[in-house]
Order: C-alpha cells, then structure tokens, then sequence
C-alpha cells in the first residue's frame, strides 16, 4: 500500500501523508476485526440505542476508506513506475507470505498443502488488494501519460464518463462483476481523480477539508442509516466504490496534507504499513486474530472495549512492523546485489 509512491518534498518524506497512511491501515484492521464482528447493529438496538447504532454506522462508513485513502494518496503523488519498484513490490509480497508461512508450520498452525502454493501466487481472495494494486502499477504510465498530456475539458469528460460507468454498473447495480468494488478500473479512477485535483486546485476544498469532510460523513452516515432502519440494510453505502466514500478518501486526503512536518518515527511506521496489511490478513493469523478480537468483544464492553481494541490493533501494527524489518534488511542487501553499477 506504498510501493511506488513519491511522497517526498526535497529530501525529506512529509510525515502528514505517512500519518495518513498509518491511519489508513487502522481503518483497515479495524474493518477486518470489529466490524466484521458487528457489521451492522442489531434490529432492536436502532430504536433503543439509536446514538450507539448511529455511531456504530459512522465507524463502518469512515472504516470503509482504508483503501481508497492509499490508492488517492497514489493518485496525488503519483506510481513512477521503475523495474525495480515492481520487483520490490512483488519480493515484499512473496518474502512475507514465505516468512509467515514458515513460522506458522514451524509452530504447527498450519500444515504444508496445495493452498500454500495458492496463497504464494496471491490465489487467495483475501488478497485481493495485492493484484488490484499490482495492475494499478503496471498501467500507470498509461494514466501518467494522460494526466500530463490530455486537456482540462478532456480530463473531466473522461472522469465524467468513469463515474456514470462505474456507479451504473457497479454501485447501483451490481450488473457487472466488478469483485464486489474492487477492482484495478476503480483504483485507477481514483488515481486520475486526485491527479485531476493535484493539477486543477479547487479554491474551496483547499481552504476547508475538515469542514467538508465532517458534513460529508455526517450526510453519508445518515442515508446508511436512515436506510438500515427502514429496511436492514445500509443502501450500498458502505462500500469502496461509493462515490460518497471516494470523496471522503480524497478529503483525508486533503486534512492531512496540510499538516507539513517531518518525523522520523512515523515515517518508519508508516514504511510498513502494507506487510501488515499482509501479516494480518495471512490466511495461517487471519482466523486466530478473528478469534482473539472476538473474545474481545465478547468480554468487554463501552469505552473499556474501545480502548483495548485500539490497543490491540496499534500492537498488531507494532508487531508486524518489526517483523517487516527482515525483509527490509534482505531486500536492501538483495538490490545492491541486483541493481548494482557497473
């Protein structure tokens, strides 16, 4: 969820965009652990809990712009797509889906089978993140081409005309087999989007972000679940391809952009932030995660829940991240091998 993204100013990386990123990937772990377990509030708590439902509803619609907040912040820096980014990308997948594989048959969680091999070749839905980015990559010197070369009016006709295509017969219809919203046609609208926004400013949303961002979740919220209480189920709200959650994407976006500082600590955080996508969601720690963030919510409840699921997660974070610093140290000696002068 980094690999190819320039966000740097001179030489040092803006630590307002890491931040995001590392928010981002909460959002993520929090879609894959708690709002798995309560996807949707229960019938009778909507009449006699209705600020809990509410809030309940809230979460899954700002949890659900985890992974269009990194295709945006794709977008707004842009791929500068290189032989060796793709090598570096596919080594990151492959060496940690190895490594976790290793430990977890070597502590005998999991045994050594054809779904192994499956999982190496990224044939495992859970990943499906892994190929739609991996596709983004390839063909972003297509859009980089676009974005530099086509005009103002030609840029808004061809994002016009991705939006009508896309909520047709994606969000609204579910006609086409667009995997659920996820798709690399997705990600590259969102990509030409926050490229379009780079290049064309908008006074308006330059200026007020936050405000905007609030109203813009308070209104998404409020249709989900004025929708859920009437009739159980949420009006394809909460969903990637929700041109409501787009934008809500792109105006994190533009929260945190605004915040120009630079820290060390967050940056390496932030560095790592797709092998713990990987490590999380590995089909050998997946199902025991699940079962932990169930005791969880089994066990406690309100603010002290809130807290030790937050808790849980940054761990989770933590610890992934420190697992990712072998493949950092491998791929580092790997590439002076690989790509050296001379």
């Amino acid at each position: 969820m980094k690999a190819g993204i320039n966000s740097k100013t001179g030489s040092k990386r803006l630590s307002g965009i890491e931040l995001l990123r590392i928010v981002a990937m909460m959002f993520v772990l929090l879609g894959h652990s708690y709002l798995r377990i309560n996807s949707t509030p229960p019938s009778e708590a909507v009449g006699s809990n209705c600020i809990k439902s509410f809030l309940d509803v809230l979460l899954s619609c700002v949890a659900t712009t985890g992974v269009d907040i990194f295709i945006a912040i794709s977008g707004w820096y842009g791929i500068n797509y290189k032989p060796q980014g793709l090598l570096k990308y596919i080594f990151q997948v492959l060496f940690t889906i190895l490594l976790v594989y290793g430990f977890s048959i070597a502590l005998h969680i999991v045994s050594f089978d054809t779904g192994c091999i499956k999982v190496c070749l990224t044939f495992y839905e859970g990943y499906w993140f892994v190929v739609g980015y991996l596709g983004l990559y390839i063909i972003s010197p297509i859009l980089n081409s676009f974005i530099e070369s086509a005009t103002k009016n030609e840029y808004k006709i061809v994002l016009l005309s991705f939006y009508i295509f896309q909520c047709y017969y994606s969000w609204l219809s579910s006609w086409y087999d667009y995997y659920n919203a996820y798709s690399v046609l997705l990600f590259a609208g969102i990509y030409l989007t926050t490229a379009y926004l780079r290049k064309y400013p908008i006074s308006w949303l330059e200026k007020h972000p936050v405000k905007i961002l609030v109203g813009v979740v308070l209104i998404m919220t409020t249709i989900a679940y004025t929708f859920y209480a009437l009739s159980g189920h949420y009006a394809r709200q909460i969903r990637d391809d929700n041109p409501l959650v787009i934008l809500v994407s792109i105006l994190f976006l533009f929260v945190f952009k605004q915040l120009r500082f630079h820290n060390k600590l967050i940056n390496w955080f932030a560095a790592s932030c797709f092998t713990v996508f990987l490590i999380s969601y590995h089909p050998s720690i997946y199902p025991n995660f699940m079962i932990i963030m169930q005791e969880l919510y089994d066990n406690y409840h309100g603010l002290i829940y809130g807290a030790i699921l937050i808790l849980s997660l940054m761990s989770v974070y933590i610890a992934c991240t420190i697992v990712d610093q072998l493949r950092v140290f491998t791929w580092r000696g790997l590439s002076k091998m690989i790509f050296r002068k001379g």
